[in-house]
């Protein structure tokens, strides 16, 4: 029997405040949110909190108070889409500044390059006319002339190799940067999974990849059966759980030719390339019948959840067919799922 583990606690969001004249206010008011909405105590929430106390951000302010007005509570599920959201915003912005700067960097260290170049050009001829200089007739000014012209070269030499070293340490930073966002913009907050944003590149490519190579390739939306009733009956906190849960069990085996997104809600898309759609739905099938065998309740309080089941429905892709289109396709086939029953698999006609 498996046992989600879920707070207890009253709910519920402190008046907004612009401005704090003591942290130690700041931080008690922060920890009372989090505490009243049974939010974990995580740097990532710690941050929303602090944002919507102290930040001029009307939008995440808005989107805080609308989900406790309309809930009673602030979900994990809720703050960390809110968290995401103006994570994409500011992110969107960020990655335009970032590659603004990388590419300012790139230019600085090409010109460093050409500036070295034409320098040590300069000090060969220089040497070579100071050499000859010094064969016809050995004087001491030449000699202090050659030392001179090489003294300069040297510093001028040192002087750019620390410019190049300090400009590629710089892009390094932020090659990371642009990464990290990228990573924070693709990915699902509360499970982990690739989001939406991710999936569409990614099925692009896939698609393409699958009619250059003429090799199948199969699409599955993935649907918590009767969800809003798990929320209704135990709250929203399991019902985080619950996605968490089914997250983890549909992506168990991803791998290079499985790809598994967070669609949306409690829906999840499974991508599925070198792949029949009569092998998705066999390998789909198998983790549905595991998940229906079991039972599940709250740890806490032993109250039983029952069995958590989900329907699927799954789409080929053919020549005729892009992403949207064969998304809309397994979206017919999960429909259909759902008015067979539900807790069953589909293949689109």
């Amino acid at each position: 029997m498996t046992q989600f583990m879920i707070d207890q606690g009253s709910m519920g969001a402190l008046p907004q405040e612009s401005h704090y004249c003591s942290a130690t206010t700041l931080f008690a008011d922060i920890g009372k949110m989090l505490a009243d909405n049974g939010l974990e105590p995580s740097p990532a929430n710690y941050e929303l909190i602090h944002r919507y106390f102290t930040a001029d951000d009307a939008q995440l302010i808005t989107a805080v108070d609308d989900a406790i007005r309309q809930y009673g509570t602030l979900t994990q599920a809720m703050a960390a889409t809110i968290a995401a959201q103006r994570r994409t915003d500011i992110s969107a912005v960020e990655l335009s500044r970032m590659a603004d700067d990388a590419q300012r960097r790139l230019q600085s260290i090409s010109a460093i390059a050409d500036r070295s170049g034409r320098e040590a050009q300069e000090y060969g001829d220089a040497l070579a006319r100071n050499v000859s200089s010094l064969e016809a007739e050995p004087r001491s000014d030449a000699i202090i002339a050659l030392m001179d012209l090489t003294r300069s070269m040297i510093e001028k030499t040192r002087s750019a190799s620390d410019e190049l070293r300090r400009a590629s340490e710089q892009v390094s930073i932020l090659r990371n940067s642009l990464a990290e966002a990228r990573k924070t913009a693709e990915t699902d907050a509360l499970t982990g999974l690739p989001n939406r944003r991710a999936l569409d590149l990614r099925m692009r490519l896939a698609f393409d990849a699958a009619r250059a190579r003429g090799t199948p390739l199969a699409l599955a939306i993935c649907d918590i059966d009767a969800f809003k009733a798990v929320n209704d009956q135990h709250g929203h906190q399991l019902g985080d759980k619950v996605i968490k849960f089914m997250a983890g069990a549909l992506s168990r085996n991803a791998s290079e030719n499985l790809y598994v997104a967070r669609y949306g809600g409690e829906e999840f898309v499974m991508l599925f390339e070198d792949t029949t759609p009569e092998a998705a739905a066999e390998h789909i099938d198998s983790i549905r019948a595991e998940i229906a065998a079991r039972e599940f309740k709250v740890a806490e309080t032993g109250r039983p959840i029952g069995r958590l089941t989900f329907s699927a429905g799954i789409a080929a892709m053919d020549g005729r067919k892009g992403p949207s289109a064969t998304l809309k396709s397994a979206d017919a086939a999960l429909y259909r799922a759902k008015r067979d029953g539900r807790n069953c698999v589909r293949i689109a006609d």
